[in-house]
Formats: C-alpha cells, sequence, structure tokens
C-alpha cells in the first residue's frame, strides 16, 4: 500500500499513456536485468543481515507510512544493523546506541556526506549549502562562518530585542482581533515571518503589504513540500528523467527562480551604499562581509551566499527534518 501511495504522487494518473506505459516497461526490463548483474557481484560483498526483497523496488515496499516504525520492526527481526537495497540505493539502517555513536562520532568523517537529493539539487545552488554540500573544505569554510558568525551565542543574543518586539506585536494583534474570531494560526505564521526576516534580512515584511506580495508563507510551504516526500529520482538514479514527464522539475525550478529573484533583491539593497545600515547587522550583511574580506583561496560566490541564506532562514523557520542544519 506504501509503495502504490508513493507511486501515485511521483506518477499522476493524467500522465500515462499508452506510449508512456511501453517506455516504462522497456526501461523496467534494462533496469532488472542492471540490478541483476549488480546483486551478483553484490553478493560476494559482507553486508549486514537483509530483508527478502522483490525485483526492482527491494525493500522500498516494506517501509510503510512510517518508515521509523517500519525500521524498528525490521531491526527487531533483523538484529541492529540491516541493509536494505531502496529502489537502486543501499542502504545500511543502524538502530542501537553502541552503533549510532560508531557511525556519528568513531567513523564520522567517512559518514558526514549526505545524499545529493533530487530535489536539493535545483532549490540549494547544486548543493552548495551547509546541509547538503559533501564534506570536505568547502563545507568546513561554511560551517566555520556559521558557528563563528551566524549562530554563536553572542549574535542570537544579540537579537533578543527582536524576539522580545515581536511577542509584544503579536500579543497586541490578538488583543486587537477581540471580540471576533481569532486566526492563531495565521497570527503566529506572521509572527515567525517577521522574527525570520528582521534577524536574516534586516527587515519586516508584514507591513505595508510586503508580506502578500512576496508571499512567504506559501514559498516556504513549497519549498517543504518538494524537499520532502517520496521522489523516484533518489532512489532510482537512472529515471531522473520521469521528473520531467511529471512536471515536478519545473514545479521546482519555478520555486527556484521565485526565491533566486528575492534573494537577488535582497543582497541589490544590502549593496546599496545608500542603505542605511542598523547597529545589529543582519544574515545577509555578514555573509557579504565574508565575501568581501574572507580567505582568497576559497571565495564565496553569490551563488553560495543564497543558499546558506536559504538554508537557514529554512532552519530558523523550523522546516522539514531533511534540512536540518549539518553541524
Amino acid at each position: 500500500m506504501a509503495l502504490l501511495q508513493w507511486l501515485r504522487e511521483a506518477i499522476p494518473l493524467q500522465t500515462i499513456t499508452p506510449s508512456f506505459l511501453f517506455a516504462l516497461i522497456l526501461l523496467l526490463i534494462v533496469v532488472l536485468k542492471h540490478l541483476s548483474n549488480s546483486n551478483s557481484r553484490r553478493g560476494k560483498l559482507n553486508l549486514p543481515p537483509s530483508p527478502s526483497k522483490l525485483p526492482i523496488i527491494g525493500n522500498l515496499h516494506q517501509l510503510g507510512n512510517l518508515p521509523h516504525l517500519s525500521l524498528g520492526r525490521l531491526s527487531a527481526k533483523f538484529g541492529p544493523i540491516i541493509h536494505l537495497q531502496l529502489g537502486e540505493i543501499p542502504t545500511v539502517v543502524v538502530s542501537s546506541a553502541r552503533l549510532a555513536k560508531e557511525v556519528l562520532k568513531t567513523h564520522d568523517l567517512a559518514l558526514s556526506s549526505r545524499p545529493r537529493l533530487f530535489s536539493a539539487k535545483y532549490l540549494f545552488y547544486n548543493c552548495t549549502d551547509i546541509v547538503f554540500s559533501p564534506y570536505g573544505a568547502y563545507w568546513r569554510h561554511i560551517r566555520k562562518i556559521c558557528i563563528l558568525e551566524l549562530l554563536s551565542a553572542k549574535r542570537v543574543q544579540s537579537y533578543s530585542f527582536v524576539r522580545e518586539e515581536e511577542v509584544a506585536r503579536l500579543v497586541r494583534r490578538i488583543g486587537e482581533s477581540f471580540p471576533g474570531t481569532t486566526n492563531l494560526s495565521k497570527m503566529l505564521g506572521f509572527y515567525g515571518n517577521d522574527v525570520l526576516c528582521r534577524v536574516a534580512f534586516g527587515r519586516c515584511f508584514s507591513e505595508e503589504g510586503e508580506y502578500d506580495r512576496h508571499g512567504f508563507q506559501k514559498m516556504f510551504e513549497e519549498y517543504q513540500v518538494l524537499l520532502g516526500g517520496f521522489k523516484m529520482g533518489d532512489f532510482f538514479p537512472s529515471m531522473e528523467w520521469i521528473h520531467t514527464v511529471t512536471g515536478n522539475k519545473s514545479r521546482l525550478e519555478n520555486t527556484f527562480r521565485r526565491f533566486d529573484c528575492f534573494f537577488d533583491e535582497l543582497i541589490e539593497d544590502h549593496l546599496n551604499p545608500k542603505r542605511k545600515k542598523e547597529e545589529n547587522i543582519d544574515l545577509v550583511d555578514v555573509l557579504l562581509d565574508t565575501q568581501k574580506n574572507g580567505a582568497l583561496d576559497m571565495p564565496l560566490t553569490m551563488d553560495n551566499i543564497k543558499a546558506v541564506i536559504l538554508v537557514e532562514a529554512a532552519s530558523r523557520k523550523g522546516m522539514g527534518s531533511k534540512a536540518s542544519i549539518r553541524l
């Protein structure tokens, strides 16, 4: 059932035509032959225990709608370390504190990189942010900037007045809505966006209609949907072309362009020599200053800055486990 649900999300019914089905069947035959050859070679490896799997999809059908519970049941049956074949992606799952320490601490350098998700390649400027960029000199450079300049205790404390002012504004908005109906979800959304925008961008967009003009809430909701969920290309890299057929690729490109245009306006405004810089500089100021005065051996490009802005903004807004900061 879970597999059928994933396939419905990945391939809308209106896109299925006789020619599409014929091409898909041919592709599945090729993939099946490729996987059978791969499995014969992989049989020589000393892999952890693995549940039985189906051709092509491997163990995808065993994950269910709540993967963490499904993995818990599989681990209880096959042990604290198991091997799963998720489509074309071989995956090792650990479910004990001892093995988690081995992965996250003892062998962290070998296992610290994240897979390049199909959505992340489009949304995060070819994975040049701190979350999805591979471990290496660039990632260490970006991490150092984030820890010392963006997420230090001093920097966070310097914006306490922003949080206090926005909480006061939230309380005032709730009071002004009395005795009518209070849309608390919308007001909390305004609060979160206002704190985010003032800390990250140096401006409050909820006034003078700018909030609706930029459509922050819809942009971040679309971002969260596109980054999460089942993506065929993540489990079957050889079938990434299917996202073009389903329209998922154009949806990603459209969302990326909206963020990119907004960041262009934001950076242009911060580079304006006539702009009055506040005493508490924002995230964009910090990154632009770092670009200007940073190390010459690894300069930051504008795309790098935009990628960090996006993931920092999303993490401050608390969106999605896949976009959690990897520090």
